[in-house]
Order: C-alpha cells, then sequence, then structure tokens
C-alpha cells in the first residue's frame, strides 16, 4: 500500500512540474491595448510614488477618452485592469530590491508624462 502512495505521489508531482512552465507562461507580463497600457502606467506611477492629483486626472481623462473611442464595455475594463495590473504586480516584483528604481525612470516617468500631456491637451492647463 505504501509503494501505491508513493508511486501516486510521484506521479502527482511529475505532473504538476511538468505543468509548471505553462503556468508561468500563462502571467501577462506586459500590458497590450491602449485602455492596459493606461491602466499599467497609472499603477507604476502609484507604485513608484509619483502620483499627484494632476497625473490622476489625466489618466482619468485618457482611461475615459479610450473607453468612450474604443467602445470597451464595463466587463472588458475590468479584465484590461486586472491584466494590467497583474502585468505591473509582475515588473515589480521582477525588477528586484532597488532594480524599480529604473522601472521608475522609465516606464512610471513615461506614464506620467503622457498622463500630463493628454490633460494639457483636453484642459488646456
Amino acid at each position: 500500500m505504501e509503494r501505491v502512495s508513493i508511486t501516486l505521489l510521484l506521479v502527482c508531482a511529475a505532473g504538476f512540474l511538468a505543468a509548471a512552465p505553462t503556468m508561468a507562461t500563462e502571467i501577462q507580463k506586459h500590458p497590450v491595448g491602449p485602455l492596459q497600457e493606461a491602466i499599467y502606467g497609472f499603477a507604476v506611477a502609484e507604485y513608484c510614488g509619483l502620483l499627484d492629483p494632476a497625473v490622476a486626472e489625466g489618466f482619468q481623462l485618457q482611461q475615459a477618452w479610450i473607453m468612450t473611442r474604443d467602445g470597451i464595455t464595463p466587463e472588458r475594463e475590468h479584465a484590461d485592469r486586472h491584466a494590467a495590473m497583474k502585468a505591473a504586480d509582475w515588473q515589480y516584483d521582477d525588477h528586484g530590491l532597488g532594480g524599480y528604481r529604473g522601472w521608475c525612470r522609465s516606464d512610471g516617468l513615461s506614464a506620467v508624462y503622457r498622463f500630463l500631456l493628454f490633460r494639457e491637451a483636453i484642459l488646456g492647463k
């Protein structure tokens, strides 16, 4: 009986190990599409401490514009938000201790500038 249990355990472990690479590649590591890009940028700016009221307003304006332009449903917005937040979480974790500083300078500042430029284009301020 013990030999059957060990064999079963080994078969289950082998199945899990075979599936592990597939499970790891299922993580979306980069945003896909304009809405996910905007949400991802906002998440990066938040991680990096780069948010202020003007940046948040620029993001909200851009998000509303993208959703209207592309006819995005609330369900798709929810799915895109989830995917973009997971991508931001993955990127933050992937950069390691202190490595996120370069990520903040590249992805974070880029997103902040996009939101501020969008806000200025829409509101003129």
